[in-house]
């Protein structure tokens, strides 16, 4: 349980002894200007969230929540707080994410077999884990499209990348698929140009390994979203029809339904932690909410309806300010550093994509994912930026 007290002291010291640390400014590292916006981004969020717990008793816990969340962004302020003082290389950023989503890839491929399956499942919740393989995915596809010195590693970069995609068709988590044109366009829009003349550079052996690979990721993507498309259209059409609940698309349409009533009841502060899960709890037992919504943790499967109705305007207040005060940052760091700036606006994005059908922010894979390669990236952009190398 937190005591409400107790939880707005945590946040009160961790908020002075993050400012403090941020009131130095280390030779490459973000400008204290930008370091305090993430840190008071990541204090407020906490804080409110930790004060929200503690007035209604405590954090509920169930599937994929757990009571230990609201201290995480705090332990991501003091994260990056070491990382301002030894900031990592961004090295560490493409070949991490090129690990991580090769391995997704190359599980989820071993798991599928060539199945007729629709959806392959792992131990993770196959939501966060294709989210985070798309994202990684793309992460290490931008890494190798602008590597700059040597092709063999961009080309390794890039197979890495396409592995984080194929986890994330192979997943069949569609929510995180309608992030890929606003993807496409920002890179279009970015070096659009450059990334076609140095592909019009290489050899014509070279070209047309990466033709047929693409060919082959459009044919394999086509052949596993298809059957997903169907199953949205269907699962509209009988929510439309008969109003039933129970499938994919008919149980998140009841619960933003419910999420937006909810807010219009108690829109400055909303119900609380403990509030909002007794209160769904008795729209379950009344009928007026489908059952399955006391599965997913008392979660909302939408990070702003979610924050709406449980801390409602105020908690969106602090919400926003996690993906803005980044996006700002990043898209002010874009010409001085390059591809590292462009990771953090695509992860930016990506992820406030994520959380428009599913509540990213309460799950701990995802949360803690977006945390710490926010923060990572935020210092690396200052410092290629500022150390003038190559982004």
């Amino acid at each position: 349980m937190l005591d409400p007290r107790a939880a707005g002291l945590v946040a009160l010291l961790a908020g002075v002894w993050a400012l403090a640390a941020a009131s130095c400014r280390p030779a490459d590292g973000p400008a204290p200007a930008a370091a305090g916006a993430w840190l008071l981004a990541l204090l407020a969020f906490a804080g409110h969230w930790l004060l929200d717990a503690g007035r209604g008793g405590g954090v509920p816990t169930a599937a994929h929540t757990l009571a230990s969340l609201p201290y995480w962004p705090l332990a991501a302020a003091g994260l990056f707080v070491a990382w301002r003082r030894f900031p990592p290389a961004p090295a560490a950023l493409w070949w991490g994410a090129a690990l991580a989503a090769a391995v997704a890839g190359a599980l989820l491929l071993h798991q599928w077999g060539g199945t007729v399956r629709v959806r392959v499942r792992t131990d993770m919740n196959s939501i966060p884990f294709g989210n985070l393989s798309l994202c990684l995915g793309v992460l290490a596809l931008l890494g190798g499209l602008f590597q700059r010195r040597d092709p063999r590693w961009g080309a390794l970069l890039v197979s890495a990348g396409v592995l984080g995609l194929v986890a994330s068709l192979l997943s069949g988590t569609r929510g995180g698929w309608i992030t890929l044109p606003a993807v496409v366009l920002m890179l279009a829009a970015w070096r659009g140009g450059a990334l076609w003349r140095r592909w019009s550079s290489l050899p014509l052996a070279w070209r047309g390994a990466g033709w047929a690979l693409l060919l082959a990721l459009l044919v394999f993507a086509a052949a596993r979203v298809w059957p997903r498309v169907e199953d949205l259209f269907s699962d509209l059409h009988r929510f439309a029809a008969d109003g039933i609940t129970g499938t994919s698309v008919g149980l998140r349409l009841d619960m933003w339904g419910t999420a937006w009533s909810l807010f219009l009841q108690k829109p400055w502060l909303g119900w609380g932690e403990q509030g909002l899960a007794l209160e769904l709890q008795r729209l379950i037992e009344a009928g007026r909410l489908n059952e399955q919504a006391q599965y997913f943790g008392y979660q909302l499967h939408g990070d702003v309806l979610d924050t709406l109705a449980r801390r409602g305007l105020l908690g969106l207040g602090t919400l926003l300010p996690l993906y803005l005060v980044p996006a700002w940052l990043c898209w002010r760091r874009l010409r001085q550093a390059g591809a590292v700036a462009m990771a953090g606006l695509l992860t930016v994005v990506m992820f406030a994509g994520f959380g428009l059908t599913q509540s990213q922010f309460r799950d701990p894979h995802t949360l803690a994912g977006y945390l710490v390669l926010m923060s990572g990236l935020l210092v690396m952009s200052v410092r290629v930026g500022g150390g003038g190398r190559p982004g």
